[in-house]
């Protein structure tokens, strides 16, 4: 699906909001991201999200994978993973093809697991649907 360059650059972590920041308002990043400080606002990432155990977020969050060790309240939408570390808690509703929490890591809110499958489903039926509107 990515090249060589691209799936290097979606491991890279480009970005890091220290302890002592706050962020507010939308965040696009192309590569992955490191959070330790505060974000209020959404979050767009084609790579990872990684939320330190100092971190917060709060409202939506749309990643590769994305690995909790601090707080997430919102909604996230997760093409791959979701790593609740032992310290880390979300609370919202979670999409993603897999999740791991570990023991003493929080999840309150609602949870819709996809696959490979699932999705390839929906994509058809859309388009037998849009062909079908056509006719």
């Amino acid at each position: 699906m990515f090249s060589k360059g691209n799936e290097k650059k979606l491991a890279e972590i480009s970005t890091i909001i220290g302890v002592e920041t706050t962020v507010e308002g939308t965040l696009n990043v192309d590569s992955s991201i490191r959070i330790d400080g505060k974000v209020y606002g959404e979050i767009k990432c084609t790579g990872d999200v990684t939320i330190g155990k100092e971190g917060y977020v709060e409202n939506t969050v749309t990643a590769r994978n994305l690995l909790i060790a601090g707080s997430v309240k919102g909604n996230v939408n997760v093409e791959n993973k979701i790593h609740i570390y032992e310290t880390g808690s979300l609370d919202g509703k979670a999409e993603m093809s897999s999740i791991v929490i570990d023991e003493n890591g929080y999840f309150r809110g609602e949870s819709l697991m996809k696959n490979q499958n699932e999705v390839t489903n929906v994509k058809d039926i859309d388009k037998a649907k849009s062909k079908s509107k056509a006719n």
